[in-house]
């Protein structure tokens, strides 16, 4: 239930508005709230039709809230966004959840919010909880659903009644073209219906493949007349098959409704602060709060430059692959005696049991993977294998068809540029989420290798001033993190720390590499000799490598041992994520029992001091409520095995969001022009500024190497582009990369 007594003001006049400036100037709250209402969810198109903020009596027992609409009453709203943003800069924390998107929108209406008091709700939901995802037992991040479990069950009340008025104004438009589609004749027999229908309709554009234009013809000319005349405006360039209620504005429903739903959304952020704030501060988990706070401007620059794109490549590609798509259709087609679509589950299961004679207790990815395997490794049923790469191929082209190349189509046709939202605690880890985290390095090709489509080759420079894409990548940081973390629980593992720097090595003066002395970490690639063989002067040791030769007791001058090497490289990934023999099994299916068992026993023989960490970790998962991470964060009520991945991979995460505000922060003492552009998994990207020199980027790159608590250096290595993204070139010396520019 709700722990305060609200009050809630629409404003509407200039009286209502000196009022709420009144009443905060003379409470001088301390915590408040901002959001707003929207005409979509684009960052840099969409603009705010309502602004709603509130706060905390100082009495800890009544709370405020006022709504003021920007698209009516526009002067009014505008003049009360400018009082709130100047009073607001006074209170000690100013919260909204998702609070860079309500940001970006004060921006796009010209009345930003530039002052750094500011907080995102999701981080106390994160830091004040336990360390499990959603589909692990995890609490919620969104607003409605986590109010609705912990605070008021009647959360979604207003939610429910915009839905349904969104559904209802849906149906209406749709209703107009079901009645243009009565005079379109019969509709092929496997669809089953004398006429067409709005639920035929809607299974033919299901087909991700199939445009306005590979429509029949009578249907086509309807739903073009129906786009034309019968759909506003506003929602034309959206339509690409039936009108969903997602498609509809928030600015066209009912405003009454709309108010009281903005007045809620600030009870709700602030009545989450109130319940969280404390528990987040017993946990001691403060750190995190102030790490993620620091990051919210950096990330809203980021946010806002995004990538220019090459749309005629895009819309190339679009059509090779649709062309591709229905070709290896076809083929499933042939495969299987009959036309069946790739989410059709159970013909699937039919077609396996009764024409193949294949038993399966699903077609989940997962289970279609696990019976390839089996029958590729019993040298079985080859034309079952098949069946099942062509649906698993299918499955790939088509999410990548309509997640890459059909949405941001979408997304570009009143702009050049795509733009993504950083969620900064996506992960129990810490790691961030975003549409581009996992935005492919390879490119999809045709069963023959023919590229279909790359998606970093779709990524240009903008040109003009800013004339290159300059990139800086952590160097296997999580390994890294993984050979740091040997050091402090005890075992420092040879072969690990070797690859990274000079351990167990001397200089030829005698001098002892020590991890412990921040002179020698810098110092790493230096001239060292082993401690073991003097005359031998140390090199990073090839950790993949060392892999392939525990596996086969191959070196690198024998024959095959390339191909083990990559055996190596795809165990030692996995493991470092505390992979079981079991996903080992499922990686080489066509290897045979002892082998599996030989390639997965050899991580802990080439990396033993890796198993004396892991043992650490379920030891202390059995002993202790939480574990802290290398930057003081604590991840509560995890297993030992979640908790192998989440140490290494939240200090790499929890690392690299303290360099984003290092950089941030250099770049804003000594006026850089140079902008950011993304963050990609371990990698920041900038558009370089012809107007800054290019020691810049090294001073980048030095920011992001220094670390005086290390025990492992830490590397980032430079790549530069002039033409796209997949072209990136390494970068080494200033002279390289002054070099590159310049042809």
């Amino acid at each position: 239930m709700l722990s305060l007594q609200w009050h809630s003001v629409d404003i509407t006049t200039n009286h209502q508005a000196n009022e709420m400036i009144k009443l905060i100037r003379t409470l001088k709250p301390k915590i408040g709230a901002i959001d707003t209402e929207t005409t979509g969810l684009h960052i840099i198109s969409a603009t705010p039709f309502l602004f709603q903020c509130g706060f905390i009596h100082p009495n800890m027992k009544e709370g405020y809230t006022f709504v003021v609409d920007l698209e009516r009453q526009p002067l009014l709203a505008k003049a009360v966004i400018q009082a709130w943003n100047t009073l607001a800069k006074d209170f000690d924390l100013i919260l909204g959840h998702n609070i860079k998107f309500d940001l970006h929108m004060l921006i796009n209406a010209g009345l930003p919010y530039l002052h750094e008091n500011v907080s995102d709700t999701m981080f106390y939901i994160r830091y004040a909880h336990d360390a499990l995802a959603p589909k692990n037992g995890g609490v919620p991040l969104g607003l409605k659903e986590y109010t609705a479990r912990f605070i008021d069950p009647n959360a979604k009340y207003h939610e429910h009644l915009i839905r349904h008025e969104q559904s209802a104004i849906a149906k209406e438009l749709n209703l107009r073209l079901k009645m243009r589609l009565r005079e379109c004749g019969a509709p092929p027999a496997r669809y089953g219906g004398k006429s067409y229908t709005l639920t035929i309709l809607q299974d033919i554009f299901k087909d991700a493949t199939v445009d306005v234009q590979d429509l029949p013809e009578a249907i086509q000319s309807e739903y073009l007349a129906w786009l034309q005349h019968d759909i506003p405006i506003y929602l034309q360039n959206k339509v690409t098959g039936l009108v969903t209620k997602d498609m509809i504005p928030y600015n066209l429903l009912n405003r009454k409704n709309i108010i009281a739903y903005a007045h809620k959304d600030i009870i709700y952020t602030l009545e989450i602060y109130l319940q969280l704030h404390d528990t987040v501060r017993l946990r001691e988990n403060e750190i995190g709060l102030q790490i993620e706070n620091s990051l919210i401007f950096p990330l809203l620059e980021m946010e806002r430059v995004g990538f220019k794109t090459d749309k005629a490549y895009l819309k190339e590609c679009r059509q090779k692959m649709k062309t591709y798509i229905r070709q290896r259709r076809q083929k499933l087609y042939d495969l299987a005696g009959r036309e069946l679509k790739i989410n059709q589950h159970e013909l699937i299961k039919r077609i396996l049991t009764e024409d193949f004679g294949v038993e399966v207790q699903s077609t989940s990815t997962e289970e279609l993977d696990r019976l390839r395997n089996t029958l590729i490794r019993q040298h079985t049923n080859p034309e079952v294998v098949e069946f099942i790469e062509v649906v698993q191929e299918l499955r790939t082209l088509e999410k990548w068809y309509s997640t890459y190349i059909l949405r941001f189509l979408q997304d570009l046709q009143q702009t050049d540029r795509l733009y993504t939202t950083i969620n900064q605690v996506g992960t129990i880890s810490g790691r961030v989420t975003s549409d581009f985290q996992q935005f492919p390095k390879h490119p999809i090709t045709t069963i023959d290798g023919e590229e279909l489509f790359h998606p970093r080759k779709m990524i240009i420079p903008t040109g003009g001033d800013y004339d290159a894409i300059v990139y800086l990548d952590y160097s296997q940081i999580e390994l890294r993190f993984q050979a740091f973390y040997t050091i402090l629980v005890g075992d420092p593992d040879l072969n690990l720390c070797r690859a990274y720097m000079p351990y167990r090595c001397h200089k030829k003066d005698g001098t002892k590499f020590d991890f412990t002395n921040i002179t020698h970490i810098t110092a790493w690639n230096q001239e060292w000799y082993l401690d073991e063989d003097p005359e031998i002067q140390w090199t990073p040791t090839d950790v993949h490598g060392v892999m392939a030769t525990t596996i086969s007791g191959l070196t690198p001058e024998d024959e095959g041992f390339d191909e083990i090497r990559q055996i190596g490289k795809r165990t030692n990934f996995a493991k470092n994520y505390g992979a079981t023999r079991r996903r080992i099994r499922e990686m080489f299916p066509e290897k045979s029992e002892a082998e599996i068992t030989k390639i997965d026993s050899a991580y802990y023989k080439a990396f033993p001091g890796v198993e004396t960490y892991h043992q650490y970790c379920k030891d202390r998962a059995n002993n202790y409520s939480y574990t802290t991470n290398l930057f003081g964060i604590k991840y509560y009520n995890v297993s030992g095995h979640k908790l192998i991945n989440l140490l290494i991979q939240g200090s790499a995460a929890y690392y690299l969001k303290l360099k984003i505000r290092e950089l941030y922060d250099y770049c804003k003492a000594n006026n850089i022009k140079t902008r950011w552009q993304m963050q990609v998994h371990d990698d920041l990207s900038w558009e370089r500024h012809k107007a800054d020199p290019l020691n810049v980027f090294f001073d980048f790159k030095q920011i992001m190497e220094t670390w005086p608590d290390t025990y492992v250096p830490v590397v980032a290595e430079m790549e530069c582009t002039t033409t796209t993204w997949a072209n990136k070139q390494k970068v080494e010396t200033l002279d390289d990369l002054r070099l590159y520019l310049s042809t």
